[in-house]
């Protein structure tokens, strides 16, 4: 009888080491396959505030785009909108998109007041109700940074709070306007 149970119990473990082992692959594969599917800008649509679609890969493709993925009760997703809104100028020639998992539309617009994100022209605050951005992006920490080129190439991913010139810094120089020369600062 003790045969018996020692076999179980050595049975038992080694199926419970399988399962985890089996489980910290399939983590692995999934973080490696979403790396490999940020590099470049993916289709994934969210709802306006108005309660229209937005697709992040429709807006202008000749700008880089910075994605934000926040949320209006995150202290370090705070201290990042109200820098995006002293820093407007800054963004100007790029597509900024901020996404909240955050369901409450009125949360969202006094956050995006609070904080003068609707002085930010080019800038649009999205929802994300379906847990759509974790699917597309493969992180759901907030804040989270993605920058990508015209070419909708990722550039630079920050999760976390991180500083607006960092920010700034990682955005590509903005060539010249056609029929503009390109001047160079001494």
């Amino acid at each position: 009888m003790r045969k018996y149970l020692k076999i179980t119990i050595v049975l038992g473990l080694f199926g419970i080491g399988f399962f985890f082992l089996f489980k910290t692959y399939q983590r692995y594969q999934a973080k490696k396959e979403s790396e490999e599917r940020i590099q470049t800008l993916q289709h994934a649509c969210f709802e306006s505030l108005n309660g229209g679609q937005i697709c992040v890969d429709e807006f202008d493709n000749r700008k880089p785009t910075v994605i934000i993925y926040f949320h209006p009760e995150c202290e370090h997703c705070q201290y990042e909108a109200s820098e995006i809104g002293r820093n407007a100028q800054q963004f100007e020639e790029a597509n900024m998109i901020m996404i909240t998992p955050d369901d409450s539309i009125k949360r969202v617009e006094t956050f995006a007041a609070k904080y003068h994100l609707w002085e930010v022209d080019n800038l649009v605050v999205l929802l994300d109700r379906n847990q759509q951005f974790l699917k597309s992006f493969g992180t759901a920490v907030f804040p989270t940074v993605f920058i990508y080129g015209s070419d909708r190439k990722l550039l630079k991913m920050y999760k976390g709070e991180v500083k607006i010139e960092a920010i700034i810094g990682s955005l590509p120089p903005t060539p010249p306007k056609e029929g503009e020369k390109k001047t160079v600062k001494k």
